[in-house]
């Protein structure tokens, strides 16, 4: 427990050095377990959650307190399932397909933890032999044209490293994001912090301000 309190108390550290936290121009609020704003959230806004597992504390939280229509996406087997087994609000629309910069499919390795439903499209051990499921995933320009959406007010990203390669194709796009919630594993194999704050810095370009930082260091919310 220490060591993990040293290394949070590191990386949040390191963040600060970095300037990642932009000064206050919005009031934060928890709303489930992710931290954002809430102004201008209503029953019209739209909101994209990708990356459900077996975790919709967020999802439920958003249709309960805004009464907002709720599109959920996750490609992996685990997840479906899981989504299935739950009675869910009509609000809470599931798309079992994930985020990605092209149409088609990708290999999702099993989690650590058995039971988990946090498949990764990265391999987190070279030791773990087990073999990938594949998932479809789509370009967000892809999904908003097939929901016949013009805008998303709100877009969760927990996608246990996928964040990478999608979030630079989701910038360049062109579709409006009122606000970004992300999750950035720059923690996983293969991936460090310089490139967790060199994606934070095409968020920023793009005119988003970060206005939260986890007190672990990996979520992160930015408002345009």
């Amino acid at each position: 427990m220490v060591f993990k309190l040293l290394k949070q108390s590191l990386r949040q550290r390191r963040l600060r050095q970095a300037r990642v936290l932009d000064a206050a121009s919005h009031r934060v609020t928890k709303v489930g377990d992710w931290a954002m704003s809430t102004e201008g959230i209503s029953p019209a806004s739209i909101v994209y959650s990708f990356g459900v597992g077996d975790n919709v504390a967020w999802d439920l939280a958003m249709i309960q307190q805004f009464g907002c229509t709720l599109h959920a996406f996750d490609p992996t087997p685990a997840s479906v399932a899981w989504v299935q087994s739950q009675s869910l609000p009509p609000e809470f629309i599931f798309h079992d397909v994930g985020i990605a910069d092209f149409d088609g499919e990708i290999p999702f390795y099993p989690p650590r933890r058995p039971g988990s439903t946090h498949f990764s499209p990265i391999r987190r051990s070279l030791l773990d032999r087990r073999p990938p499921v594949l998932g479809q995933v789509r370009r967000l320009t892809t999904i908003v044209r097939s929901l016949g959406h013009e805008r998303i007010d709100v877009l969760k990203l927990d996608v246990e490293g996928s964040e990478f390669e999608a979030l630079p194709d989701i910038l360049a796009c062109g579709i409006q994001i009122g606000q970004l919630l992300v999750e950035i594993h720059y923690h996983f194999r293969g991936r460090s912090l310089r490139q967790g704050l060199a994606l934070i810095d095409r968020i920023k370009a793009r005119g988003m301000r970060c206005i939260h930082v986890s007190p672990r260091g990996f979520e992160f919310t930015f408002v345009k």
